[in-house]
């Protein structure tokens, strides 16, 4: 899989398939995105490469990293400091989303309250218990 920012100027290569594809309505996911949620796929930290560009980093609050694109803004990864053999990528920064179909939803007890969960995915008011 494929993908990169907006303008181009940042482009990664993802070996291999994602594990887990979720929709997060999180306030830090929603206020970094300037969305009502962000959907993410989970890989293994090893299988991401940057292979044009390099983005840049803020720690969006302790022990957790983001990378976007300091042209365009687009954001690319989360990881937590607690699992650095996880990388989360943001679906929508994919080439094609072909292959993408969240499986479930994640603190939906902090959505925009004008949003519908999707129908047929289990939800989770925090994190899914087995993460």
């Amino acid at each position: 899989m494929n993908g990169g920012c907006c303008c181009g100027a940042v482009r990664y290569q993802i070996e291999g398939s994602h594990t887990w594809a979720t929709n997060c309505h999180c306030r830090h996911c929603r206020r970094t995105s300037g969305a009502p949620f962000l959907t993410w796929i989970e890989v293994e930290s090893s299988q991401f490469s940057v292979v044009k560009g390099v983005p840049s980093r803020y720690e969006s609050r302790p022990q957790v990293v983001r990378q976007f694109c300091s042209s365009c803004g687009t954001q690319l990864t989360y990881q937590h400091a607690d699992r650095p053999d996880l990388l989360y990528v943001t679906a929508c920064s994919l080439d094609t989303l072909d292959s993408i179909t969240p499986e479930d939803e994640i603190w939906c007890d902090r959505k925009a309250p004008w949003v519908v969960l999707a129908e047929g995915l289990t939800h989770y008011n925090i994190e899914r218990p087995d993460k």
